[in-house]
Order: structure tokens, then C-alpha cells, then sequence
């Protein structure tokens, strides 16, 4: 992740099913409690599939 990034910019980006909702119940361990609250260089994990436009 880089400054700026949010959940929601990175599911899309993605195309992630579920959003962003998706991508913080996966990391919800590392992220806390607060979803807005994600730190540069954090790694995450994406579980699922992407979306096919």
C-alpha cells in the first residue's frame, strides 16, 4: 500500500467481490477496528476472486 490508498481504492482496483467490505472482514486482524485507519507498506490479503468486467 502506498499514502492515499484506502480499502475501498484497492478492492476496486481490484475488482474484489464484496468491496471493500470484503477485503476488511480478510484483514480485519491486521487493520483493527477502524477500517479507515490503513498504513503505508501494510500488507494485506485478498481472498475470493476479482470481478470480470
Amino acid at each position: 500500500m502506498r499514502p492515499g490508498d484506502s480499502l475501498s481504492l484497492i478492492a476496486d482496483s481490484l475488482d474484489l467481490s464484496g468491496g471493500w467490505h470484503a477485503l476488511y472482514a480478510a484483514n480485519r486482524q491486521a487493520v483493527g477496528i477502524d477500517p479507515n485507519l490503513i498504513r503505508p507498506g501494510q500488507k494485506l490479503t485478498v481472498e475470493g476472486e476479482a470481478d470480470e468486467k
